[in-house]
């Protein structure tokens, strides 16, 4: 399905900015900041959702926090890369819990995931169960990061233009 095209006031934009901050405040709270009604900002909200601008509204849980001490970005050569083979990984991929993220990217490697686990120990289980085991990973690479010097979702909207135009699901 073609994307179309949205456009974004600046007051849409503003309460993408505030929304991605803190997504409990109070249509209350968000209107009187955004100087609307609150029938105008649950509007908003409503559209911005039907758009599919905002996607989802979820609690950000900490991996870290929870004993998931253990973050690898793994980069995957497939033995072939039919459509078929392309979306069986990809299907398989969606369902492994460990697998944070799947994306299929340009370069020497088919795929690059970001996975999380407890330990070395997980870490490698999950390698064996899933990388290994797949029958159609000719190669795997395994980067373990030392530090986390910066992690957002956020994406950050200009509150200046007066208008811009953003592409969304048709």
């Amino acid at each position: 399905m073609p994307a179309k095209l949205h456009t974004l006031d600046k007051v849409d934009r503003k309460l993408l900015n505030m929304l991605q901050k803190d997504n409990q405040i109070s249509t209350r709270v968000l209107a009187e900041k955004l100087h609307i009604s609150q029938p105008t900002c649950l509007r908003r909200i409503r559209d911005l959702r039907e758009a599919g601008i905002i996607s989802a509204e979820v609690a950000m849980v900490d991996p870290f926090a929870l004993g998931y001490g253990m973050l690898a970005f793994l980069e995957i050569s497939l033995n072939n890369q039919s459509d078929q083979h392309m979306q069986d990984f990809e299907q398989r991929m969606a369902k492994e819990a460990e697998v944070m993220q799947c994306y299929f990217v340009s370069g020497e490697y088919d795929y690059f995931l970001a996975v999380h686990v407890i330990d070395m120990d997980a870490y490698y289980q999950f390698v064996r169960r899933v990388i290994s085991g797949s029958g159609n990973v000719r190669h795997f690479q395994s980067r373990f990061p030392m530090k986390r010097a910066k992690f957002t979702t956020r994406i950050s909207f200009d509150e200046k233009a007066a208008e811009v135009q953003v592409r969304v699901p048709g």
